[in-house]
């Protein structure tokens, strides 16, 4: 009995495979959407493209989620390498080709400590050794009108509300997390598994200066009001290590996002609180955007980003404190 035919591979597209990896890879149809950056529908239907170019279900679709089928895991299999070696032969053309500087520009809040650019950055380095980072320091909202006007490449920030369609300008979710109060190991709430809002009344509060991020600031404010409590705040910070070294040297507790503190001296412990807005850290990104070292420093981060959150790095606030 000969084989069957082999799908045509004039009507295959790259970008099939990609989705195919990506949702091989997390299993779901949502999150694999976002790591490539496409709607959910546009996702399944390219997958189902591809299966009926392949001939078989690569996917068994169930209510919890999505597992391989054995033709499926065998696709995973065999095109994972194929695409390690294409990103090697696109960094041999570029290494044959005229060596120039990239540069990348990155909008940021330095204040917030996110725990994946660095390795993101290293990870970039290697694919393009050339690469001069420039960091502007904004918040979300100015971000997305200086990706407009191209002063930034990409962005990265936590958007009190969510920002609506301007245009061009697109954006993906990177990690959630919850407010923490970071401590001295002999704090009196040192060995709470959680606090409420009104319970910071009187507590010396260290907390980020207003003009790190305005909104945010303001809507921590806000909450308080709410709560009925007025903060008792000791000292604004523009940096969240001179923060953390203030609380260490026991001015006061910091108040501030869960993965601000994914590295902090082991005399420290921070512990969840409740009654703040949840914050939620987005890339912000040009929705036409071709240049290769963008594209390529976006997946990554997406990539580390997610490494960041699974390895406890990028905590939500879900318990901290001994």
């Amino acid at each position: 009995m000969n084989p069957p035919p082999s799908p045509p591979l004039k009507a295959l597209e790259l970008r099939q495979l990609r989705y195919f990896s990506a949702l091989a890879r997390e299993l779901h149809f949502g999150r694999a959407a976002e790591a490539v950056h496409v709607t959910q529908p546009a996702l399944s239907q390219q997958i189902a493209r591809l299966e009926e170019l392949v001939g078989t279900p690569l996917f068994v679709r169930e209510s919890r989620g999505v597992t391989l089928t054995p033709a499926g895991a065998a696709l995973r299999d065999g095109i994972d390498p194929v695409f390690a070696q294409l990103n090697l032969a696109l960094r041999a053309a570029r290494d044959a080709g005229e060596r120039r500087a990239y540069t990348l520009s990155i909008g940021l809040v330095e204040y917030t400590n996110l725990p994946f650019v660095p390795p993101a950055l290293i990870r970039l380095q290697a694919l393009y050794p050339d690469v001069n980072i420039v960091r502007h320091e904004m918040n979300a909202k100015r971000q997305l009108t200086a990706l407009a006007a191209d002063e930034i490449d990409v962005g990265f920030g936590v958007p009190v509300e969510q920002p609506g369609r301007r245009g061009r300008i697109g954006s993906g979710r990177l990690l959630d997390s919850g407010w923490c109060l970071l401590m001295r190991r002999d704090h009196r709430f040192a060995q709470r598994a959680r606090l409420r809002i009104d319970e910071l009344e009187g507590e010396r509060l260290i907390v980020p200066a207003r003009s790190v991020n305005e909104p945010l600031y303001d809507s921590v404010l806000s909450r308080f009001a709410g709560a009925g409590v007025k903060p008792n705040l000791v000292y604004e910070t523009t940096q969240s290590q001179v923060g953390i070294a203030l609380v260490d040297q026991g001015l006061g507790s910091l108040l501030g996002a869960a993965y601000v503190f994914a590295s902090v001296p082991a005399s420290l412990v921070y512990c969840p609180v409740d009654g703040f807005d949840p914050l939620v850290v987005q890339v912000f990104f040009r929705e036409d955007e071709r240049n290769p070292l963008v594209l390529d420093f976006i997946e990554l981060a997406v990539e580390e980003a997610r490494r960041a959150q699974t390895n406890g790095l990028a905590p939500a606030g879900d318990g901290a404190a001994d």
